[in-house]
């Protein structure tokens, strides 16, 4: 029960400080110790390709509209 109520409690730090969270997984996958190391990066250059995305569909979208579509 004492795991599961700090799990909870982590939970509520992150959504409460979600930068100084950001900076300390930062700091974790450059560190490289920890077995979660390849999923912080993977979902951190998943983030990047999809906001680059998202903007391009955007733009792409808005052309095409502009342009009687």
């Amino acid at each position: 029960m004492a795991l599961l109520h700090e799990k909870a409690r982590e939970i509520v730090h992150a959504v409460e400080h979600p930068v100084e969270v950001a900076k300390e997984l930062e700091h974790e996958a450059e560190e490289g110790s920890s077995a979660r190391t390849p999923l912080i990066a993977l979902v951190g250059v998943t983030a990047v390709a999809f906001v680059i995305f998202v903007i391009m569909l955007a733009i792409a979208m808005t052309v095409y509209y502009l342009n009687g579509g």
